[in-house]
């Protein structure tokens, strides 16, 4: 039987949102929270959520900080944005998402050079054409 490693061994752990001075530590996604996030995106959940509420979700009491705090709206956004970023579509996405708030062509720059390079890795299982 193989022993798997520790989670928290390899995960990328919480998300943190340097902001203002201030670094602000974002939960990581629990399964209730999870679940619910499926649903928003694969549409059978609801979907009336307000940017508050979706907030609260996505980032619990580091929302309320970040309101105490007086933190901008966009900064306050953005986290969210690239918490859920990070939850759907991984860690390298998301911090391409928080410095270039999620402009495609900004995004497709930052991750096109490793995407590149992942190509061109060999494994060594496959041989070139001669």
């Amino acid at each position: 039987m193989t022993q798997l490693r520790e989670y928290t061994e390899f995960s990328d752990g919480p998300l943190q949102f340097p902001i203002r001075g201030k670094v602000y530590t974002a939960p990581e996604i629990d399964i209730p929270t999870g679940m619910r996030l499926n649903g928003i995106v694969e549409g059978t959940a609801d979907q009336d959520m307000n940017s508050v509420e979706l907030g609260q979700l996505i980032l619990g009491p580091v929302w309320d900080e970040m309101i105490a705090d007086g933190v901008p709206l966009a900064a306050a956004t953005r986290a969210v944005s690239v918490a859920m970023a990070d939850f759907l579509y991984g860690r390298e996405y998301a911090q391409a998402y928080w410095e270039t708030g999620n402009d495609p062509k900004a995004l497709e720059k930052r991750l096109a050079p490793n995407r590149a390079s992942r190509r061109s890795t060999s494994t060594g299982g496959a041989r070139k054409t001669r």
